[in-house]
């Protein structure tokens, strides 16, 4: 079906445009939300008498979401779950419950505008969510999904998700492990490898 853009919709127009959409798409979210209407000659008429009113409705819009990513950029949230203590949750954490907790400390945000990089989780750990607050505007907020006890709130270690972040060789991590307990790194070449009894000759 055809509708007009009440508004920019990222990946599909601009404000004013006439654009094919399925039309469930249309019907059940574009209209519902005053996002587009069918794209009539007296729905088309009716937006160039509104032009000028929806283009500031529109900037309005983008202005709002700024404001909004402003203050959310470079915020952690922390979501405290039931979890074995390998870190596997009892559940998960999706869109809904990330948004309920950003919501939650004082900034609205949809969870229709969350996006999980990584997949809903289903692990303790360090995440990245972004956030889509408008067509123009967008924002990532760290998510930290910590295990809930009896005792409290036990947080994943930061460490160790480095290191499942990063490609290290068992070769580094021996090195490492050696450099930690104070013993050099084998390697070929020193005095240590040469062969038995040649200095022995030599001062003989």
């Amino acid at each position: 079906m055809e509708v007009i853009l009440l508004q920019k919709v990222r990946n599909l127009g601009d404000l004013g445009e006439t654009v094919n959409v399925r039309p469930g798409y249309g019907r059940n979210y574009l209209m519902p939300r005053g996002i587009a209407l069918p794209a009539t000659k007296s729905n088309l008429s009716v937006f160039e008498e509104r032009r000028s009113e929806l283009q500031a409705a529109s900037q309005e819009r983008e202005d709002r979401a700024k404001g909004r990513a402003d203050q959310l950029r470079g915020k952690e949230y922390v979501i405290a779950m039931r979890a074995s203590d390998e870190g596997k949750l009892f559940g998960s954490v999706g869109p809904q419950e990330i948004a309920e907790k950003i919501t939650e400390e004082g900034i609205e945000v949809d969870p229709r505008e969350v996006t999980l990089t990584e997949g809903t989780i289903r692990v303790v750990g360090y995440y990245t969510a972004l956030l889509q607050l408008h067509a123009e505007v967008e924002v990532e907020v760290e998510v930290v999904v910590a295990q809930q006890t009896d005792m409290g709130v036990n947080m994943p270690s930061r460490v160790n998700a480095e290191l499942d972040n990063e490609d290290v060789s068992a070769e580094d991590l021996e090195d490492e492990l050696l450099a930690e307990a104070g013993e050099p790194a084998d390697e070929s070449g020193t005095e240590a490898d040469a062969p038995i009894g040649e200095d022995e000759e030599e001062n003989s």
